[in-house]
């Protein structure tokens, strides 16, 4: 379960998310959906307090899962970001250039599990087979930039996964992807959201269909509403954005 009530972002002087409230019900699923530059990834950043301290996040009620992040620290925080987890847009450049993906699994389960080299590698084939792929033994020992678009997010999705998260958030997860891709992804999500929570920022209003919720966003401001009556709303934007400047 997600509360929030009047969250706010600043960097600075300036106000980036203003007085943005959510109230998801466990097991239901979130579209988050605006304009470029309206504030969704900042938002999907806020969920998990991931942010420099130049920032400043507070909210006057903020609990995923009966946890504040803005209120844990260090290791807490980390265990809060696995069961948290959010998949960047721009996937290859998430991953740290240096390190193949074989190193990259080890660092992420080594820190959330307490499984031995062996069974981490085990847990992640396991993971990547989930998500169709195949040739495990060469991705393994691949580097970032040595992957496609669709293939670097589903290995982000196969490390997020194997943290056995409870929400996953996806940042514009099928942008940039062929017709043969995204279709793929739809298909991923669709299953995937049998066991655990989607929060799917995005364009694709074919996403739409797999969620419960929408929150609209509109320079830095948010405005909560059902799927389905925003799907079936002939205007459904100008309702939005009707809603926010009310």
């Amino acid at each position: 379960m997600i509360v929030l009530r009047n969250l706010n972002l600043s960097y600075e002087n300036t106000k980036l998310l203003k007085d943005i409230s959510l109230n998801l019900q466990g097991g239901k699923h979130l579209a988050i959906i605006g304009e470029s530059g309206s504030g969704k990834s900042l938002f999907a950043r806020a969920l998990i307090a991931l942010f420099s301290q130049n920032y400043h996040l507070n909210a006057e009620e903020f609990l995923i899962n009966e946890k504040n992040p803005t209120k844990l620290k260090n290791k807490a925080l980390q265990e809060f970001r696995s069961e948290v987890a959010l998949i960047f847009q721009d996937a290859q450049n998430s991953f740290y250039p240096y390190l193949n993906l074989g190193d990259i699994f080890h660092i992420v389960l080594k820190t959330h599990t307490n499984l031995n080299a062996k069974e981490r590698k085990n847990k992640a084939f396991e993971c990547m087979q989930t998500l169709g792929l195949k040739d495990l033994e060469l991705l393994w020992h691949s580097f970032a930039y040595q992957l496609s678009t669709g293939m670097a997010r589903r290995i982000q999705l196969a490390l997020a996964l194997s943290s056995s998260p409870k929400y996953l958030i996806c940042d514009e997860i099928t942008t940039s992807l062929d017709k043969q891709n995204e279709e793929k992804m739809i298909v991923l999500l669709k299953e995937l959201k049998k066991n655990l929570s989607l929060i799917l920022i995005t364009h694709d209003f074919r996403l739409l269909s797999l969620c419960d919720e929408v929150l609209f966003f509109e320079k830095g401001k948010a405005k909560q509403f059902k799927a389905q009556e925003f799907l079936n709303s002939q205007n459904a934007w100008l309702k939005a954005y009707r809603e926010i400047y009310a």
